[in-house]
């Protein structure tokens, strides 16, 4: 099991006395301390146009992070590709693997917020079409081809990179966790990843997709037991179950109050369907083996969501260090490099 840092930015500037720039500060100290603590990766979320995320441009904050950090993973969950000119996507993120040692982890998605298409004037019932077109030249420009291109969207006369990745290949993963999504993506053979309790009301649901994914993936002639499987869910640790609650609280219900997806889903809702991993070390030890036995094996710890105040949140990532990553792993290995 890889443990990863996942930040969705979700920011309360009308509500809580915390700018968009210090949120920005605060996520690079973590980022460095998750390297200090041993985590496998952190991943940050792109977003446009409201609260809801405030992070733009990830590749920024990658390159950012890159010059703090020597050993973890940096990634992006995800890159919005309709939103994008696939060029600029390669260009960019290829920058980013470089100046980052080959660190990326590469995060792709079609969209899912009305607001954000509506702000870039594209109609979300082409996403799917323009998804699959993004993608082949973001792939074809990554093998270091020389091409030219006429798609339905983008038309490219004799291009290539310069600067290509370090890392051949780019780790990538592709966001779904619904049944027809995980079935095209399966058939693509790349790997998949998402946030729980979106797509699943349960740890059993959630358990159904990702076997409907092996299945597909294994008859496609691909090896899904090699996949990489990063799955978010809210986490907070703390040295007691009812400590760690009371800190969770109210963050979470701003966050799920606030969310353009999933509204009217409270606190206890979550809790019921197991899809908080909150509590004392010894409650997430208990919950992670659950999803573990489910088939993910990459959590992505959502530890600053709804305004947690940032010195919970780097308590949390120190006890959830020390007392619930080890658990997971080698006695040799359980220690941060």
């Amino acid at each position: 099991m890889k443990f990863g840092l996942f930040t969705v930015f979700d920011n309360y500037a009308n509500e809580l006395p915390r700018s968009a720039e210090a949120f920005v500060d605060q996520v690079l100290e973590q980022t460095v301390l998750a390297e200090e603590y041993g985590y496998d990766a952190v991943w940050y979320a792109e977003h446009h146009f409201h609260e809801y995320g405030v992070l733009t441009s990830p590749h920024m904050l990658i390159a950012a992070a890159a010059g703090m950090t020597r050993r973890i993973r940096l990634g992006v969950s995800v890159v919005v590709l309709p939103f994008h000119d696939p060029v600029r996507v390669a260009e960019d993120y290829a920058l980013a693997d470089y100046l980052s040692g080959g660190r990326l982890n590469m995060g792709l998605g079609s969209g899912y917020l009305p607001h954000e298409f509506g702000g870039f004037n594209i109609d979300p019932a082409l996403k799917p079409f323009m998804f699959n077109e993004k993608f082949e030249v973001l792939k074809r420009l990554w093998a270091g081809e020389r091409f030219t291109f006429k798609g339905e969207y983008h038309q490219y006369g004799d291009i290539s990179l310069e600067v290509l990745p370090t890392q051949k290949p780019v780790p990538t993963w592709i966001a779904a966790l619904r049944p027809q999504g995980v079935e095209y993506v399966a058939k693509m053979g790349q790997p998949i990843m998402g946030v729980a309790y979106v797509s699943s009301n349960s740890v059993g649901e959630l358990k159904s997709i990702l076997d409907q994914y092996k299945q597909v993936s294994a008859a496609s002639g691909f090896e899904p037991a090699k996949m990489e499987i990063p799955i978010a869910l809210h986490v907070h640790v703390a040295e007691t179950t009812q400590q760690a609650r009371e800190n969770a609280y109210e963050p979470l219900n701003r966050y799920l109050r606030t969310r353009l997806y999933g509204k009217g889903a409270v606190f206890e809702d979550l809790a019921q369907r197991e899809q908080l991993i909150v509590g004392s070390p010894e409650d997430c030890i208990a919950q992670i083996k659950r999803y573990q036995e489910a088939g993910v094996n990459h959590l992505m710890c959502l530890m600053n969501f709804g305004g947690m105040e940032h010195d919970k949140v780097k308590a949390s990532m120190k006890l959830f260090a020390e007392e619930v990553i080890p658990a997971f792993r080698p006695k040799e290995s359980a220690q941060p490099a």
